[in-house]
């Protein structure tokens, strides 16, 4: 069993901690998987599909996407219905043994290049119909806003839209959990 890692830099960046995302509950075996970072910075939807050919997904993956971010950043916007488009060609054939989706943790529009520009308003919509396409094809959804809504500005890195570590420090052990499956509510 392998966990894969597909999308932007939210996942991209997480190098040293890839351990982390390996179910570490009381009694769970599968603590010590092999682990694929494959996201790249500045991934949009439509990086999947080559993204999860280049890591050769096998039918026992357990793999995690984070995209939206980038396609509904201000200085991008892909359309909406190209955003569904490009995950409909992703999750064409995709057979794996478990689907996890980071929802985008947002922005903190402040920090952005041009704060006039109402960021999380249009991810919020991009991020909806995200989740509603990934959980139709059985994936899990992890909320990365909720889960660093409570650090504030604290949660984003200088420029408004990467993770501090103390945001991968309640992202990490989510998605773990997400990708264990075994100890789901």
């Amino acid at each position: 069993m392998r966990i894969v890692l597909l999308g932007d830099s939210h996942l991209s960046r997480v190098r040293r901690d890839l351990g982390r995302l390996a179910c570490c509950a009381t009694g769970c075996a599968d603590s010590a998987p092999q682990i694929l970072n494959a996201a790249t910075g500045g991934a949009t939807t439509a990086s999947l599909p080559q993204q999860a050919a280049g890591a050769g997904l096998r039918s026992d993956d357990r793999v995690v996407v984070s995209v939206g971010t980038n396609d509904a950043a201000p200085w991008k916007q892909v359309a909406l219905e190209q955003v569904c488009a490009h995950v409909g060609a992703f999750l064409d054939g995709l057979a794996v043994a478990r689907l996890v989706y980071l929802c985008p943790p947002g922005f903190d529009e402040g920090r952005l290049r041009d704060p006039s520009q109402r960021a999380n308003a249009t991810l919020a919509s991009y991020t909806s119909a995200l989740v509603e396409r990934l959980s139709a094809a059985g994936a899990t959804t992890v909320d990365g806003r909720r889960l660093v809504k409570n650090f504030g500005r604290a949660a984003f890195a200088d420029d408004g839209m990467h993770l501090t570590g103390r945001a991968y420090d309640v992202v990490l052990p989510a998605l773990a959990m997400a990708l264990c499956g075994k100890h789901d509510g």
